[in-house]
């Protein structure tokens, strides 16, 4: 099993990076092949330019996207890690989903419509947020989490399973909550992987 880790967050030292620890630990224990791409640390350019967009319309993809589009194509499970900023996550994760999963690698239009060009993969976003579960719901962050990214992203682009994991009031929860927070996704990772 090969296995993509994709992660956002501006601190090294957030919550998010031990999400994304505990992650690799239980995929590992799974027996897969972990690549992280950790997008702050390797300043990632999340713009979507001119040249880019018409390099993707004409088979002339640039190299930083390419080498992603490979990696995402080596992969048979993708996991997102970011914090919930404004219904949706950081800008950054939003220019790598912009920018690699691109008309003729993630989809295509085809007589009939759309169609995903990555089935048989099997995604997981698990997002952080500062929002309660009773106000993320009531807001409908859950609901644009869901329809936004998880169903538009894996769905559209033809994984076969899909599904957000969201962790909640991480600014206000205790110490002990959070551990059973990360004690919750090395679960939800092992039934999953």
């Amino acid at each position: 099993m090969n296995a993509l880790v994709i992660y956002a967050h501006p601190n090294p030292m957030s919550f998010n990076a031990a999400v994304v620890k505990v992650v690799q630990e239980e995929l590992e224990k799974k027996g897969a092949m972990v690549k992280v791409k950790d997008l702050y640390a390797m300043n990632w350019n999340p713009v979507l330019s001119g040249e880019d967009f018409q390099g993707l319309h004409t088979g002339k993809v640039p190299a930083d996207i390419k080498q992603e589009q490979a990696d995402v194509s080596w992969a048979d499970k993708v996991v997102m890690v970011a914090p919930v900023w404004w219904h949706s996550v950081p800008a950054m994760l939003k220019g790598y989903i912009d920018r690699v999963f691109s008309i003729g690698f993630a989809y295509e239009y085809t007589q009939t419509g759309a169609r995903g060009l990555l089935g048989g993969k099997k995604g997981l976003v698990i997002t952080t947020s500062g929002a309660d579960e009773k106000t993320a719901q009531q807001t409908g962050m859950l609901r644009d989490l869901e329809n936004g990214l998880v169903n538009a992203v894996f769905g559209f682009s033809g994984f076969s399973e899909f599904k957000l994991k969201n962790l909640y009031a991480i600014p206000t929860v205790s110490d002990d909550q959070r551990k059973q927070m990360l004690t919750d996704v090395r679960t939800t990772i092992a039934n999953w992987a």
